[in-house]
Parts: structure tokens; sequence; C-alpha cells
């Protein structure tokens, strides 16, 4: 097997709130470019889950146009309503729903990535308590006023047992990478996970740290683990040197002749659009993850939700300067840590057989307003075209003209084919300097192209805007 991906919403291609575009993400693209057309990934039907964005925007657009009055709105309200039943009676009742077999001839994927995962759901998270879950989880049947309850585990079921065969039920994503390397060999592994020690702090703005008691964290389920959102480093570095002894535990049995592990490092999570800046500007200097260099960044007084106007403080549901600070000091140690346990693993190989991708400097270098409107980023020359791409929370107006954004997709969090574009750019530059594939050349044109947020602006953007439905509904997913 030439290549194969283990990580979370980033390498499953999770845009604008939903599980639905696989074929889109970076390692798609990477594998189409290695020439890998049996690499498999889940397609996601009814829009995918929870709820898709983009999709409910589209469908109001085609019922209502560019602008949706006041007269208009209890329809538009009951139109939402019947967008997420469909995809509640697909994943709840329908062909989606659990012990359904995604297709008689799927016994397994090459990519095993699953939105909401952290590095202990690699080794922990297996089909069967997925099915648990879900049979005891609330909200459950015929209700109008949501999409499909348990969503994170209805994506984890299909994804880590797509046969549903009994024999996989406890199949966790390391597992099916031990069971493909011990078969035909995995050359190999996208690995990135990591970012869900720190993402639920900007989704909730507040912050919740784990004790740094001592204790061992990866005893607990995925949802005791939950009253957490940002991990002390020190529980953080023990957690993610299991991960990298799971896998190097694999790497003895694996029967490929070359062995190579490509790893991800974390963003900065306040970068996201999804969390938008109050107040002052105020230039921070502070000390590289990815080197001792000292970098200047633009911070805010406050950070809230993207959708909320004014530049005062809000009065609740926000970090201030001082917590946003700490997240990102946090990730920076978090990806100290990383950089140090890979060095460690090399040194037990004639060849490194680890590889990092700075994914976190990347989009530092993206950011737009973190750099104070000059990203430091160079993109290919293919991005020389107007409008200019950035990081900015995605907008076009009511000609459907993209006017800001272009790399992340409605949520605020995720990227757009685009996005993953770049993402794929830098997994195939390393890929190559460790000889995995002859260059890092991607058909930019066919990325462009895919991208429906970039070729089709939606005209009804405002709406996120001026209304409190989708925005809160986003809140939600």
């Amino acid at each position: 097997m030439k290549l194969f991906t283990i990580g979370d919403s980033l390498s499953q291609g999770y845009m604008s709130a939903a599980a639905a575009r696989t074929d889109l993400c970076y390692s798609t693209l990477i594998a189409q470019k290695m020439g890998l057309p049996s690499y498999d990934y889940p397609r996601w039907e009814a829009g995918g889950l929870p709820l898709n964005i983009e999709a409910i925007l589209r469908h109001l657009q085609s019922k209502f146009g560019t602008d949706i009055n006041w007269f208009e709105f209890p329809q538009a309200v009951l139109e939402v309503l019947d967008q997420l039943n469909i995809s509640e009676e697909y994943y709840e009742r329908g062909p989606g729903s659990i012990n359904q077999p995604y297709n008689l001839q799927t016994e397994f994927f090459h990519n095993v990535a699953i939105s909401g995962f952290d590095v202990a759901d690699a080794w922990s998270v297996t089909a069967e308590n997925c099915k648990a879950e879900i049979k005891v989880a609330p909200n459950g049947g015929n209700d109008r006023m949501q999409g499909p309850n348990a969503d994170f585990y209805r994506i984890a079921n299909v994804v880590l047992n797509p046969s549903q065969k009994p024999e996989f039920d406890n199949f966790t994503q390391l597992d099916w990478y031990k069971y493909h390397a011990e078969r035909e060999g995995v050359e190999n592994l996208l690995l990135w996970l990591g970012s869900n020690h720190a993402l639920g702090t900007v989704l909730g703005f507040k912050l919740n740290k784990t004790p740094n008691s001592g204790q061992d964290l990866t005893q607990l389920s995925h949802q005791e683990r939950e009253q957490w959102n940002l991990w002390h480093p020190n529980d953080f570095q023990r957690e993610y040197q299991g991960l990298l002894d799971r896998v190097d535990a694999v790497i003895q049995v694996n029967r490929a002749e070359t062995s190579n592990v490509f790893i991800g490092t974390i963003p900065l999570v306040t970068i996201i659009p999804f969390a938008k800046g109050f107040g002052k500007e105020v230039q921070i200097t502070h000390r590289a993850d990815y080197s001792d260099e000292m970098l200047t960044s633009v911070y805010y007084e406050y950070y809230s939700y993207f959708f909320r106007d004014g530049q005062s403080k809000p009065r609740k549901g926000y970090l201030d300067k001082a917590q946003v600070l700490e997240i990102d000091e946090t990730i920076r140690e978090y990806n100290r840590v990383i950089r140090r346990l890979i060095a460690m693993k090399n040194q037990q190989y004639s060849q490194p057989r680890y590889h990092l991708v700075d994914t976190s400097k990347v989009l530092q270098d993206l950011a737009f307003k973190r750099n104070a409107g000059k990203p430091k980023y160079v993109l290919p020359d293919q991005f020389k075209q107007y409008p200019t791409f950035n990081t900015r929370f995605y907008s076009a107006n009511q000609l459907g003209q993209l006017e800001k954004g272009g790399f992340f997709s409605l949520d605020g969090i995720h990227p757009t084919a685009i996005g993953q574009g770049i993402i794929a750019h830098e997994f195939l530059k390393v890929m190559k300097d460790a000889g995995a594939v002859p260059d890092a050349e991607l058909n930019w044109d066919r990325i462009f192209s895919s991208d429906s947020l970039y070729t089709n602006p939606i005209a009804l953007m405002h709406e996120l805007y001026e209304h409190d439905l989708v925005a809160n509904l986003l809140v939600k997913a």
C-alpha cells in the first residue's frame, strides 16, 4: 500500500460544518499525485454530518434569491429545518444508519481520518463503542429541530468499519494501519492529529485546562475527556509519546521495503476566522515554535464569534488577549514536543523514518490579520489572480462576486478545496525530500475548478451576518 492516512477533520476533508468532501482533502490530492486510483475514502450523502452550511445557503438562495426579506423569513426557517430533517432521516433511520454497510464492496478505507478525534482516539475509539454510544445518545428520533444525533460516533462508525462486519468492530485507526502493514505493507503514512487538544477553546470561547496531575488521561473515554479543551503540554507529551510508540511498533512489523511517516504540526487555532478580534490591535513579540527566532504578531483585546458586530468588548462568549496568548503558547509547546519526539524516534534508524510537515508555520505565515494584512507565505504562481486569496472569513456580495477569504470554508474553521491544496503542496514538498514522490507539483487548475465557493460564490452570504438562524446553526455544529 503506497499511502494511508490517519487524522482528524483536517485530514477528512471536513468543510462548512460537514464531513462531506473527503474527495477534495489534501490526502486525496496526494493520492492522485501518486497515481493511486484505488485510494479509497468515504463519500458522505445527504449533505454529510452533522450539517452542511454551504448546502443550506445554496438551497435558500435557490428558493429566495440573494435576499430574504422579513415576510419570507418564517418560510426560510422551515426550509432550513427541512434540510436538517433530510440529513437526520438518512443517518438515523435510512441507508446511513448504524449497522448499515457503507456498501457491499468496501471493507476498509485508505483514509481513516475522523472529525473530532484527538490523539488517544487513534487507539481507543472503535466502531463497537461508537454503536453503543449512538444507541444511548439523547435527542434521537424524529426531531426537526436538529440534525442527526451523535454525529461524532456516526462518522467514526462508518470510517472504522464501513462493511459493518463483526470482525472489524474492534478496529481503531491504528489497528487498520497495523492490519495493512502486516499484510501488504504501508510505504507512506500521513499522520496529523492534535488540533482537538486546543480547538475547543475557540469554539466555546472558554478555557478548561487539563490538571497536569500525572494522571494517564488516555485511560478515560472520549466522552470523559471532553470536559477539557486545552491539554497541559505535559499531558499532551504523554499522549503524543503514546501515539508515536504505537506507530513505531507497527513500523517494526511493516512488510514494506520503505516506511515513512509524515507528521503535521498543530496550527494555532486562534488564527481561524471563526474567532474574530475585537478592540485595540496590539503587537506581541514571541518565540516561534519552529525555531528560536523572535516574531512579532498582531493580537486583539478580545476574540468572539465572527458574526458579531462592533469593536467593543463582547458581553459574553469571548476570550481576552491573555487567554489567547496562553492558548497560542501552549500549542507552540505542543509543536516543540512533536519535534523533540520525532528527533528521538529517528535516532533509532540509519535513515529518518519520521518527517515533519510544519503545517503550523504555514498557517501562521498565511494569516492575514496576524501578519497585519501582509502574509509572509509565498503562494504558488497560480494564485496570482484577482480577487486575492486570504484567511479572512469568506464573503461574497449579492452579485455573486468573491470579496474576501478563499482559504477557509463557511464554518470558519476548516479549509476550502483550495486551502486543502495548500496543505497538500506542503506535504508533497516534504515527501519529495524523502524520496516518496518525484516532485511537489499539483494540478491547480483542477483544484480551483473543484472549489464551489470560489467558482460559484454564494450571493446570500450576507444573511449569515444579518440573521441569527444560520449563524446559530453553525455555532451548534
